[in-house]
């Protein structure tokens, strides 16, 4: 069995290499290899002959700032990279190419002369750029050509953080609190003159729309001139609930009722309905609201058998109040006198001031 599967694999494989050996001989796939050859010389020549000419290419290299003292303080962002355009022969272009460029080193202790600043010009800049380059290498340009740091040794002030944005929901829910960041102050480094008057900081300016749920996203907090803020995000909470329906029975209390009459309204009590976050449910009830007529309205309105119901007091969390009625039938009733303890009439009229 062996047998045969070798056997079988042989003659395949003679068959292939006959195959092969007829492509070969035939003329014109030989002149076709042959033109093949020579164009892959050609190819190999003009890349020789390209390598002794000189060549330009940009390079990006990382900066690093070394030699930071501990209790110092960066207060501006250095470029995390440097565009350098530099021209040479091109197998050194061939090597910088393949093994890359050495990071742009700035040594603090060497530049820092204690004014709270320093900055590297284009020579400078250069001649840190030259230790990682060869002696034949010409730098075309750099960007940024200039680099400036600014520092302080100061300790830092801690400050008030304030969220600054505005948010909307969609209709079913409502925002169920005050919009809030993981942390309440931050640091802020600078000047004495400066951090003097500060009193708070700001995130920037935010805005969020038709939200359904709890939202928690990454805010950036403004910068301020001259000035480094610790840490330059937050996380921003934006608390979100779904409403819920209530409706409640609650009694009209008559408002500005003169002395020595009452007020009496049918029905005494109306229907109200309303919607409030899913949490405060079990916080809403009858006493949560006020509901009145006013005595005044009948100087303005003498004729009108009805008074409007109006809502006097509710809580701030509640939305979308209606009533099942908003006026009522009322009857204006002049109390008894104390001295007419002879007489067990009611007399209906209205004073004269109305």
């Amino acid at each position: 069995m062996k047998r045969n599967i070798s056997e079988r694999i042989a003659v395949k494989f003679k068959s292939i290499v006959h195959k092969i050996g007829t492509v070969f001989r035939q003329e014109r796939t030989r002149e076709l290899f042959t033109f093949l050859g020579f164009v892959l010389l050609s190819l190999i020549f003009w890349f020789m002959q390209g390598l002794n000419d000189e060549v330009e290419n940009s390079f990006e290299i990382p900066v690093e700032l070394q030699d930071l003292p501990e209790k110092t303080t960066l207060i501006n962002d250095l470029p995390t990279h440097i565009e350098v355009r530099i021209r040479d022969k091109g197998p050194v272009m061939l090597g910088y190419a393949i093994e890359g460029l050495s990071p742009l080193q700035i040594n603090f202790k060497e530049y820092d002369k204690g004014h709270n600043s320093f900055l590297l010009s284009p020579s400078q800049l250069e001649t840190i750029l030259r230790k990682s380059l060869r002696a034949t290498t010409a730098v075309v340009s750099i960007n940024p050509d200039t680099i400036r740091v600014l520092y302080t040794h100061n300790a830092g002030k801690r400050v008030k953080l304030v969220v600054k944005g505005t948010a909307t929901t969609t209709p079913q829910c409502v925002l169920s609190g005050d919009m809030t960041a993981d942390i309440d102050s931050v640091m802020v480094y600078g000047d004495l003159a400066s951090l003097k008057h500060l009193k708070e900081v700001y995130t920037t300016d935010f805005e969020a729309k038709r939200l359904n749920d709890t939202l928690r996203t990454v805010v950036r907090i403004a910068k301020l001139p001259n000035l480094r803020i610790v840490p330059e995000q937050v996380t921003v909470t934006i608390p979100v609930e779904e409403m819920t329906s209530k409706t409640l029975s609650i009694p009209i209390v008559p408002q500005n009722v003169p002395q020595g009459w009452s007020l009496l309204t049918f029905p005494s009590s109306v229907q109200l309905s309303c919607m409030m976050p899913f949490s405060k449910f079990t916080a809403v009830s009858e006493e949560s609201f006020l509901l009145g007529v006013d005595f005044a309205e009948l100087s303005s309105h003498p004729s009108s058998n009805k008074l409007s119901v109006k809502i006097l007091n509710s809580p701030e969390f509640v939305r979308n109040i209606s009533l099942s009625q908003d006026s009522v039938d009322y009857i204006l009733e002049q109390k008894r006198l104390p001295f007419t303890s002879h007489s067990d009439s009611v007399v209906v009229s209205i004073p004269d001031t109305i």
